[in-house]
């Protein structure tokens, strides 16, 4: 008794264990509604067990938050933990030391959760710099019912004569082919990054960024510029493209105005929220076809062109941080985010009770790869890939030439 007298003449306040306060802040792009409400479930379950500890999801529109970040990684305003799609932006980040090398305190279990092409696509010179989260496939999504209304075949579009004859049918049709968000650029380049794919494949695309040879400025990549410009005459994207962001483009073919769009397999959702309905097409209404084959392309039928996506640490980002995005990316808690078709995770085990058949495709399309290509816009770092989109917008609006686009992406490995 004498002992709790003395502590409340102290003013001291005996009730258990005090914890430590830490804030972790975690910034995000995601936009669906549905999927940051499950973040902030787990989060909340996080905080629950983890007294003292407060998770922050600060959020950044896709444009805003890659004009953003750099300043925000060398302010005192650094977010923890920031979505990264990996490539070369991850590497000029890691050369600007911007980034806290996660290695001394990441579990083995984390790692072999995410496999080694997980942790490969987060190293860099010996240091792990953050986790994987999970891998995208850029596809061709189709609006059934507009293909039977303008007498198109999926199957036509299988090679590039058949595909531009099929857009020419759209247009005769009085259909828009594509939907295109021209404003953002990077939805630009992934026709120009497409068509690479197709005609360099792997060892030229490489070749090229290593700057060896004629490099961007070589015959395939002039040809990638060219078959872009020979669709773009073809006038095959929404009227008021240039002026339209992504999410309007997804919104225009969620509700049923045009019959494609070039887009990630993370369009299942967005193109419903973005759409005027919140309901976009009907699962029995969509479709995805692969990229046309070009003849005497040196690409593999097979290659993809995606993501590989995950999570960076800042510089400063406390070991909380690396503690409670382990448990975020571990199997119990991605397989929800797997389970409601937001994407496809890479911690095994997390997709194995997926039942979004288009998401199974993509799967299967990744797993069956020859070559994955990671986009080129980060691939290639952010002084290149500006390059790249900005050009690919020009060829979109058939703004600029095929020698003169190739020539711009060469320069642009070339000063670096």
């Amino acid at each position: 008794m004498k002992l709790l007298a003395l502590a409340a003449a102290l003013g001291i306040l005996v009730a258990g264990p005090v914890h430590a306060q830490t804030t972790v802040k975690y910034l995000n792009i995601a936009s669906i509604p549905a999927e940051v409400e499950l973040m902030k479930q787990a989060v909340a379950e996080y905080e629950a067990a983890h007294p003292g500890v407060t998770i922050e999801l600060p959020f950044l529109e896709n444009e805003a938050f890659k004009a953003k970040l750099t300043t925000l990684l060398q302010s005192s305003d650094a977010p923890d933990i920031f979505h990264s799609w990996g490539g070369g932006v991850l590497t000029e980040q890691a050369k600007a030391g911007v980034l806290r090398p996660i290695e001394g305190i990441i579990s083995q279990e984390a790692k072999d959760a995410q496999g080694s092409a997980g942790v490969a696509a987060f190293t860099r010179d010996g240091h792990i710099y953050g986790m994987a989260r999970d891998v995208a496939e850029v596809v061709i999504w189709y609006n059934k019912k507009l293909f039977t209304q303008a007498g198109v075949d999926p199957a036509s579009l299988a090679t590039w004569d058949g595909f531009l004859a099929g857009v020419q049918k759209f247009k005769d049709a009085g259909i828009t082919p594509f939907a295109l968000g021209g404003k953002d650029k990077w939805p630009a380049h992934f026709w120009w990054s497409k068509l690479v794919v197709r005609l360099a494949g792997q060892d030229g695309f490489n070749a090229a960024a290593a700057g060896e040879g004629d490099g961007f400025a070589g015959a395939d990549f002039v040809k990638a510029g060219d078959m872009f410009l020979q669709l773009a005459a073809l006038s095959p994207w929404q009227e008021g493209f240039q002026a339209a962001s992504y999410g309007d483009a997804s919104g225009y073919f969620g509700d049923g105005k045009a019959a494609m769009h070039l887009m990630g397999d993370w369009d299942y959702g967005a193109m419903k929220d973005n759409s005027a309905s919140k309901a976009g097409i009907p699962d029995e209404d969509l479709g995805i076809l692969p990229f046309p084959t070009i003849e005497g392309g040196k690409g593999d039928p097979t290659d993809t062109l995606g993501g590989l996506s995950g999570y960076l640490f800042s510089k400063n980002a406390s070991d909380e941080s690396v503690k409670f995005l382990e448990w975020y990316n571990s199997s119990e808690v991605q397989k929800r985010f797997a389970d409601a078709g937001f994407y496809i995770p890479i911690t095994k085990g997390s997709a194995d009770g997926m039942t979004n058949p288009f998401k199974i495709q993509v799967a299967k399309d990744i797993n069956g790869a020859h070559w994955h290509a990671l986009f080129f816009d980060q691939m290639l770092g952010p002084q290149v890939g500006g390059v790249v989109n900005d050009v690919s917008a020009e060829l979109a609006a058939n703004e600029i030439t095929a020698q003169d686009a190739a020539d711009q992406i060469k320069d642009a490995v070339d000063s670096k």
